[in-house]
């Protein structure tokens, strides 16, 4: 019990400042910031874990609530495997333009209790992609909001929106995916397929 997770990190907040703000507590082992893979925009969540179990402990008890900025984080042990972290994460496409992030997590907050969440913008002109991601604290909570909304028209869209998870954990999803990729005949030119695969994860 010495690994804690730290959700609602202001997005602005470096690894080394997480890494002090927890190091005033007692000796860390490993600090991790979260950040995207390709923008290497932080998500507001990490993960420290340290060398005494008590330290860990005290942590939550001092930290958890914390008041940064305008963020209010939270403090709690991580779970012993990231996978069910991980197949928690949904993608979210086909949602209105103006959709705010406010409006995304107001339209999935029903089924379950919001870890992060993110609208993907473009990098030049900072107009939505209509793409999201919405990661819930729970598996099951994930798979309602697919239940709930997948398919279905929130306020304001003209299109049904798409809810499934983020990172399938079946292998054969993934190479269903990349044959696709493969043999797709949109493909004009051969992009090199490692940075494919990059951007669906």
């Amino acid at each position: 019990k010495t690994n804690l997770i730290v959700n609602y990190l202001p997005q602005n907040m470096t690894q080394e400042e997480l890494k002090s703000l927890f190091g005033s507590i007692g000796e860390i082992e490993s600090c991790k910031l979260v950040r995207d893979k390709i923008t290497g925009q932080s998500l507001g969540y990490g993960f420290v874990n340290y060398v005494e179990p008590k330290d860990a402990e005290k942590a939550i008890n001092t930290l958890n609530g914390l008041r940064l900025q305008t963020k209010t984080i939270k403090v709690s042990y991580a779970r012993p495997s990231s996978a069910s972290i991980r197949d928690a994460n949904l993608y979210v496409s086909g949602l209105p333009k103006a959709m705010t992030q406010k409006e995304l997590e107001q339209l999935f907050s029903q089924y379950g209790r919001i870890i992060t969440s993110r609208i993907l913008v473009d990098q030049v002109t900072g107009v939505s992609r209509g793409v999201g991601f919405i990661r819930f604290d729970k598996r099951i909570e994930a798979e309602e909001a697919i239940k709930g909304l997948n398919g279905q028209k929130p306020a304001g869209a003209t299109e049904p929106i798409t809810v499934k998870f983020a990172n399938n954990p079946s292998q054969k999803n993934n190479q269903a995916i990349l044959s696709q990729l493969y043999h797709s005949p949109n493909r004009r030119y051969p992009a090199p397929l490692a940075q494919q695969a990059q951007r669906f994860r």
